[in-house]
């Protein structure tokens, strides 16, 4: 592939979103005195997350009332701090440990940027703990409207000012990232973490299980 420069999603794929959703969940349920387990709510909450992308508001704004759905569905007390919690949790999530080596290797040899659902000033605190150089950030709070509409990849390739042909967007996020990037004719990576199995119709130019190995391919 004759690419020029690397996007990447961050919550999952460059930051270990999970782990973090997960252990947020199961405090919060302890607190409730729910025996649920957290992967059963982090589950809910991402279909409740999902159907709230459109219209656009803040990133804030749906955690919380994604949290709130998921409690109401739980039949389990809702308290003012809930949804805020969870969005206050975020930005202190670690990258991955492959995270930070792989991007510096890829950073010398393309252009490297991120394109997140996030609000700006989350994912500012976020690529500043990814211990590597990120030469762009593209939000949905920029584009004012959340992957999987293709308008945060368009204005990232504007800021670019290259083709998509040029550009290779890797995420895990198989519903928000690699139907849209390749829909405009960029070229993917399903960074497939943990080795999960693809869903049928998911197709991507690259499949790795890191971005470790996204680099080893790419520059050895």
């Amino acid at each position: 592939m004759d690419i020029r420069a690397i996007t990447f999603d961050v919550y999952g794929t460059l930051i270990d979103w999970e782990a973090g959703i997960l252990a947020w969940a199961k405090k919060m349920l302890a607190n409730k005195g729910s025996d649920l387990p957290p992967e059963q709510f982090y589950a809910r909450w991402e279909e409740h997350q999902f159907a709230l992308l459109t219209p656009y508001r803040g990133y804030r704004d749906i955690t919380a009332r994604a949290v709130e759905r998921v409690l109401r569905d739980l039949k389990l007390p809702v308290e003012l701090d809930d949804g805020p919690s969870l969005a206050d949790a975020i930005p202190t999530w670690k990258p991955f440990p492959d995270t930070p080596d792989a991007l510096r290797r890829l950073g010398q040899k393309y252009k490297i940027g991120v394109i997140s659902n996030m609000d700006n000033v989350v994912l500012f605190e976020t690529v500043a703990r990814l211990g590597a150089p990120v030469h762009f950030r593209t939000s949905a709070e920029d584009a004012r409207a959340y992957k999987p509409d293709e308008a945060p990849f368009k204005l990232a390739l504007s800021r670019l000012g290259m083709q998509p042909a040029e550009v290779l967007h890797a995420g895990f996020g198989w519903r928000y990232d690699l139907p849209p990037a390749k829909a405009l004719g960029m070229r993917t990576a399903f960074v497939n973490r943990g080795g999960r199995p693809k869903p049928e119709g998911v197709s991507a130019d690259i499949e790795v299980t890191t971005v470790g190995e996204l680099a080893d391919q790419l520059v050895g």
